[in-house]
């Protein structure tokens, strides 16, 4: 995961490039904020659609998306068209990750993607990942998502919160396991011990899918040190 603010394109290319031919390295991602989320405001921030298809350009094999596409910036029928054309350009490596955002929402109603040509590379659509915590944005994952991200931190918290989500999916008859549980977890560049215990910990609870949030600035080689300090050496393994 690289927040595309307070940095360089080229830095953010560079990391993608490299993880790219790194296999232990699975997927990559940016967010979907105008601003700054923390730190000074008036930072430079780029739009996280506009950087993926860029990057899904200069990539060949990671799986990439934004985590998340905030469904209060844009009509229903935009994202639906900018999601085909990034699969597409990327060759069918998109996760269509969705969610209300950061700051509280207002009451969200069913919306309805449009008809369009040209489809996606995948079908019947990319997979699609909604992040959240909150109990309505979890009875949506129950019955639409492909994937569930949460960020972690409160284990306890996010253990509770995937409890609460079986119990939404066996209320609409679906199978909780057909859900991949995702969490986002920060990297500590001075501590990767504790890194990887919390990689481990989360993938005991069930989340097989790790989003390591990567801070800037970079370090050289930032993608191989993920793989042989983090992924390789974590006790559990798992999808990064």
């Amino acid at each position: 995961m690289t927040a595309p603010m307070r940095v360089d394109y080229h830095d953010v290319l560079r990391v993608w490039r490299e993880a790219d031919i790194i296999p232990e390295i699975e997927h990559a991602w940016l967010f979907d904020h105008l601003m700054p989320i923390g730190g000074d405001p008036n930072g430079p921030t780029y739009e996280g659609w506009t950087l993926l298809s860029a990057l899904a350009a200069q990539t060949r094999r990671l799986r990439l998306g934004l985590l998340v596409t905030s469904n209060r910036f844009r009509p229903p029928a935009m994202p639906a068209k900018i999601a085909t054309t990034v699969d597409i350009v990327s060759g069918g490596r998109l996760d269509f990750g969705i969610g209300v955002g950061s700051r509280p929402s207002p009451p969200t109603a069913h919306r309805e993607y449009a008809f369009g040509n040209p489809k996606p590379v995948q079908r019947p659509h990319p997979p699609i990942l909604i992040g959240g915590r909150a109990t309505s944005t979890l009875r949506v994952v129950a019955e639409h998502a492909d994937m569930w991200n949460i960020p972690g931190g409160d284990i306890d918290d996010v253990v509770r919160r995937s409890a609460l989500l079986d119990r939404y999916c066996a209320e609409v008859g679906r199978d909780p396991a057909s859900i991949t549980r995702s969490i986002h977890l920060s990297v500590s560049y001075d501590r990767p011990g504790a890194t990887r215990d919390a990689i481990d910990e989360a993938i005991d609870a069930g989340f097989g899918h790790v989003v390591l949030g990567l801070s800037t600035p970079y370090p050289v080689n930032v993608a191989r040190w993920v793989a042989d300090e983090l992924i390789n050496t974590s006790a559990r393994g798992g999808s990064s």
